[in-house]
């Protein structure tokens, strides 16, 4: 796509809106349209700070639209590639209330999709993640073929717990590339089994694997972990890392750490990203000599929930039942399944989105769509049964 060029639809002639390839000097000014919107709630770093957001936009590997009237900013997009994965990130789509009769989000999205995928053939997956206060963000990218992956639960908290969920688009070879039969864990098998009901992923293996740490009686060990948040370091320490042990089997897709953790011995390092804010964390990988997620899990966990965070997930390899098993064992709860988020040596992988939440859950704000309410269930039902019902077992 050119980096000058230029749509405007139908609905938004009359009205004089025209859609474009955002320039450096649109920062200032997307950045006025998102507080409008969000306030000062809106934590997104690309979005917040200007340096970044500046690089973002004249990157060779992101797309950035906004649509114009008469010089102002009335709707942004960006979309963020990872070519040697073949995979593509949507995020930050935001249109002006006034605006919004004009399908501008939809156009936006799509003119993106036609470019990377349908005519240019650069990746195989998009992916998309989106707030659950109002069913729109979801009815636009269910209307663009978008599939309902799972939820995040109580992923962000600023004002409130904010649930987001997660969808993706296949593009044409991706289910050609995927690597077949799955190998998962029962708890995960409902959330396979909503998303084969909207593509045809074919057969899974179940299989009941019981971990060392399995028996809610046998306490897991905690490990004494060090914190460094120094960004440059940390990203500089996380590019020269070879991933090891547990970590072989864990995926980062588009995230960068800022935070380590150490054990003394400096034996076992996690990468962490996480966000002061709105309190959320991801772990994106390490090297380690323990060898049971469990363990590694439940530390981090009790670390980060030591610094004042409220949320962290992992996203891990649909093809290894026995650290699906310890991530259970450690009381994190599958809450989406991601097919072919991975891309090794010419081959698609499956992935299955694990998260641990230390707060209250709050699902009065929840405003989402039929299959959503599925997920949520099953992500409720195991909830309840690891961290209620284990109490009436004992």
């Amino acid at each position: 796509m050119s980096k000058h060029f230029e749509y405007i639809n139908e609905k938004a002639v009359k009205a004089g809106v025209r859609i474009r390839t955002a320039v450096p000097n649109d920062a200032r000014r997307i950045q006025t349209l998102y507080a409008e919107i969000y306030g000062a709630d809106y934590s997104v770093p690309l979005v917040t700070d200007r340096e970044s957001l500046v690089k973002l936009i004249s990157g060779d590997n992101s797309y950035w639209l906004v649509a114009d009237h008469n010089g102002r900013i009335v709707g942004s997009l960006a979309f963020e590639i990872d070519r040697a994965c073949r995979a593509a990130k949507l995020f930050g789509a935001v249109v002006s209330r006034e605006y919004r009769e004009l399908e501008l989000a939809h156009t936006m999205i799509k003119i993106i999709l036609d470019d990377i995928i349908r005519d240019k053939d650069e990746v195989d997956v998009v992916y998309a993640t989106a707030r659950t206060a109002s069913k729109a963000p979801q009815k636009i990218t269910s209307d663009l073929g978008f599939v309902k992956l799972g939820i995040f639960p109580n992923t962000h908290k600023v004002r409130d717990s904010e649930t987001h969920c997660l969808v993706a688009l296949f593009g044409r070879n991706a289910m050609e590339k995927r690597k077949s039969i799955p190998k998962i864990i029962p708890e995960v098998k409902p959330f396979f089994d909503l998303v084969a009901e909207q593509m045809p992923l074919g057969a899974c293996g179940t299989e009941d694997v019981t971990g060392t740490y399995s028996d809610p009686q046998t306490k897991i060990p905690l490990m004494d972990f060090e914190v460094i948040t120094a960004p440059s370091f940390v990203k500089h320490s996380y590019g020269k890392c070879r991933a090891g042990g547990v970590f072989e089997h864990v995926l980062s897709p588009f995230q960068q750490p800022n935070m380590m953790l150490i054990t003394p011995d400096m034996k076992n390092t996690v990468y962490i990203y996480y966000n002061k804010q709105d309190r959320y964390s991801v772990i994106l990988g390490g090297a380690a000599e323990e060898k049971n997620a469990a363990v590694l899990l439940e530390s981090t966990a009790h670390k980060l929930k030591e610094l004042g965070l409220s949320y962290v997930e992992i996203l891990v390899d649909a093809y290894e039942p026995r650290l699906q098993r310890e991530a259970v064992d450690a009381r994190f709860i599958p809450s989406a399944y991601f097919p072919c988020i991975k891309f090794n040596a010419g081959e698609r992988m499956d992935g299955i989105v694990f998260s641990k939440t230390f707060e209250i859950l709050d699902f009065r704000n929840v405003d989402i769509l039929p299959v959503f309410k599925d997920f949520l269930r099953a992500y409720l039902a195991l909830w309840q049964e690891n961290y209620i019902n284990i109490a009436f077992r004992k």
